[in-house]
């Protein structure tokens, strides 16, 4: 998963879970999927702007004139 870094950050901040205790060897690919799922509805979470970016953050940075 290549987005797996944002993933694991996110289920941290928001929801308190550690990746790296190995909690998720006792829960089913269901349960992780709802959770990255409701990451999508955060909106400031890492996967929710990396997939879906605020019209400000798609907009081209403009140049002064000279």
């Amino acid at each position: 998963m290549a987005q797996w870094p944002l993933i694991e950050l996110d289920l941290h901040q928001f929801y308190g879970i550690d990746t790296a205790d190995g909690c998720l060897d006792a829960r089913s690919w269901r349960w992780l999927a709802h959770r990255i799922t409701g990451l999508f509805a955060i909106e400031h979470s890492r996967l929710r702007v990396k997939f879906y970016p605020s019209k400000q953050q798609q907009a081209p940075a403009r140049r002064g004139r000279r």
